[in-house]
């Protein structure tokens, strides 16, 4: 009898085995000789640029047929607009993978858009973003957050549906802050480059941004936090989270709904309709990057924090924000000014 089952069990794991091999071969005939895109939905010089270019580099060695994998920006809307082409326009066989600007998957719930963040099919982040509102110190009229109560100060911004719009104008409406966003930068790079000219004063900036993309500033204490929300960030234990300085209950749901895109951070996606088959194998072909020596080796030297999310985990995250509750979400879009 238990050799009986024995004998199943063995059969059973190797038709399981044949199954995957004869999968992976029909992968690797589909992608052999093939161009596989990621879009990048920001200029390439700002952090997203930076990380677009960390899977580029390293994701086609673990695709079966080992496709030629390039890069594209898409900049505008806070992300938006590359969302929305890979939504409606791009391949949908597993050709073009998209990275996200993360609060671009919540925007649906918040203004009209050309795509639907929850039908997004993920395949995998290299790591959560915690955030902060920083300034530069040599220009900001505004040293602590109690004086930015006070005071104006100017922040840039790339859209109404990025984080740099989002949070500092809930920051106004819950905190009372005199925060003066100014919109239509083209991405983070251009920001940063405006902070140094003294056109803003500072900007919302995903802690990796400062980490990988300007860690000069951190060294030279050129830039002074204001607050941090999303998960916590250990390297400033000082400096308080967004959630800790409001009581209402409601307040707080709207923050815990807008933080889904820090939890998501630097996730990748591809369109609705690609194949499930196809979605299987990129996402173990992101994870099997990000477990590759080559992959870690090359994070490190740029200073980029790297924290594997598996795409199943970025489905449920997706899912938790889409089932916010109607009222706090319709609040939150006249705080926010999308009526």
């Amino acid at each position: 009898m238990l050799y009986g089952k024995a004998l199943a069990g063995i059969a059973g794991a190797a038709a399981l085995a044949l199954a995957w091999t004869t999968a992976s071969a029909e992968e690797a005939d589909f992608y052999r000789g093939k161009t596989v895109t990621v879009m990048v939905p920001s200029s390439l010089g700002a952090t997203l640029g930076l990380y677009g270019r960390l899977v580029v580099d390293h994701i086609g060695k673990h695709i079966p047929g080992h496709p030629t994998v390039i890069i594209e920006s898409r900049p505008g809307a806070g992300g938006a607009v590359g969302a929305a082409y890979a939504y409606k326009v791009a391949p949908k066989d597993g050709t073009f993978i998209a990275e996200v600007l993360a609060p671009s998957v919540i925007l649906p719930l918040l203004q009209n858009v050309e795509f639907d963040g929850s039908k997004f099919q993920w395949i995998g982040s290299l790591v959560p973003r915690p955030a902060v509102i920083s300034v530069w110190r040599e220009t900001t009229p505004a040293t602590t957050l109690d004086e930015a109560k006070r005071k104006k100060v100017i922040l840039g911004s790339t859209g109404q549906g990025s984080e740099t719009f989002l949070i500092p104008t809930l920051m106004n409406h819950l905190l009372g802050t005199k925060f003066n966003v100014v919109i239509g930068y083209k991405g983070g790079a251009e920001i940063n480059h405006a902070m140094e000219r003294g056109e803003v004063n500072g900007r919302m900036q995903y802690w990796s941004g400062w980490t990988a993309g300007k860690p000069n500033w951190l060294r030279d204490n050129k830039l002074i936090h204001f607050v941090q929300y999303g998960p916590a960030i250990k390297e400033l234990p000082d400096v308080p989270s967004l959630k800790s300085l409001v009581k209402d209950e409601k307040a707080k749901q709207m923050i815990t709904f807008l933080e889904a895109a820090n939890r998501i951070g630097m996730g990748f996606w591809v369109p609705p309709g690609t194949p499930k088959a196809r979605v299987d194998t990129l996402r173990k072909a992101f994870k099997a990057m990000m477990a590759s020596d080559d992959f870690q080796a090359m994070a490190k030297k740029i200073r980029a924090p790297v924290e594997f999310i598996p795409g199943e985990e970025l489905q449920k995250i997706t899912e938790e924000a889409y089932g916010t509750p109607k009222p706090v979400i319709a609040e939150l879009k006249q705080t926010l000014g999308f009526n």
